[in-house]
């Protein structure tokens, strides 16, 4: 049995998601965020640290990309079991990974992975053959993805990580993740129209939707180095909340090219952090106005935007519910398949 301390040069771990290097534990803000190695032995465990009560954040453990456990942190620091009584003579990719989103009005919530505990060895991780991020809002959290469908629950429990469309298209197609996801908050306001909550704003910085001195110390509202992680694709799924904010106001018209002139900001600056990658802006609801995304893509392109793309999902009906209105996880399965089938034939 060893233990083996997290660290970000460890060349045996592949850590996910924005987080800061220059901190000694690793600090799992954002959705998806943890980590990935490949095992070989019977039981491992891992490290964690909530340091917060409130909220719960819940975790999933992946074994070869099929999730095998979910569990919530206890306040202060243990040891969770991963996988347990694995025939040590195969190697598996185990992944982490953290279901519950950024919790802006309790920024010290978060979870610290601190140690892998081990029965076995870590082998060479084999690299995966793409790099993906996404952006977006619940929807791209995983709200109410594992709820049953009417319940009106806003709790950490019901959202996920491994069960939302995201990671379904990043399975299809071999590629590592990150998200960049926040309930609520759209291109140039929230659902409330506060124009405090848009994730462009907060897109240069490390985990900047927290705020306050537990996240700064954690180093959430540091610049983000882009070099360390560039990715071949980037995912928008921006513009749902854009439009709930507009329908509190009543104000579509007066608004409109607002929204427009912000969804093309946003593509310029992506590019120019992301000069390699293809862009997709995968469109809103039809109900929620997805010409004003199409607008934005075909203008960056006149500008000269190279590789930006929009993509349609089909919309969601009562059936395909889960908690408070957003997508089942069965919908989202079938969305990250036809995600993954469109980026394998239109944009790869």
């Amino acid at each position: 049995m060893q233990v083996i301390p997290v660290s970000f040069d460890d060349p045996r771990l592949r850590l996910l998601g924005r987080m800061d290097p220059e901190q000694d534990v690793p600090a799992l803000d954002w959705t998806g965020a943890g980590l990935e190695c490949a095992f070989r032995g019977a039981d491992l465990w891992a490290e964690l640290e909530a340091p917060a009560l409130n909220p719960v954040m819940y975790m999933a453990v992946l074994a070869d990309g099929r999730p095998v456990c979910r569990f919530p942190v206890e306040p202060g620091v243990r040891f969770y079991p991963l996988v347990l009584g694995m025939d040590p003579n195969y190697t598996r990719v185990i992944t982490l990974m953290k279901e519950t989103q950024c919790m802006p009005d309790n920024p010290e919530a978060t979870v610290l992975l601190r140690s892998l505990r081990l029965n076995g060895e870590l082998a060479p991780l084999p690299p995966r053959k793409w790099k993906i991020e996404f952006i977006g809002d619940s929807l791209t959290s995983g709200e109410g993805a594992l709820a049953p469908r009417g319940n009106e629950e806003w709790i950490p429990l019901w959202f996920s990580a491994c069960g939302n469309y995201s990671e379904i298209a990043c399975r299809e197609l071999d590629a590592e993740r990150r998200v960049l996801s926040q309930s609520g908050w759209g291109v140039c306001w929230n659902w409330e129209h506060s124009a405090a909550h848009n994730m462009p704003a907060h897109y240069e910085e490390i985990c900047g939707v927290l705020r306050g001195p537990a996240a700064e110390r954690r180093g959430c509202c540091k610049p983000y180095d882009f070099s360390l992680w560039q990715p071949d694709i980037v995912c928008i799924r921006l513009l749902t909340n854009d439009q709930n904010g507009m329908n509190e106001k009543h104000s579509f018209e007066q608004d409109r090219d607002t929204v427009l002139q912000g969804c093309l900001s946003f593509l310029r600056l992506v590019r120019r952090h992301n000069p390699g990658a293809k862009i997709v802006w995968i469109l809103p609801a039809s109900d929620c106005h997805p010409e004003l995304g199409r607008e934005a893509v075909t203008l960056a392109r006149e500008e000269g935007v190279q590789d930006v793309f929009s993509f349609a999902l089909p919309d969601y009906r009562e059936e395909d519910t889960g908690a408070r209105w957003h997508p089942s996880a069965e919908w989202n399965r079938k969305a990250g398949l036809l995600l993954a089938d469109f980026l394998k034939t239109e944009v790869l």
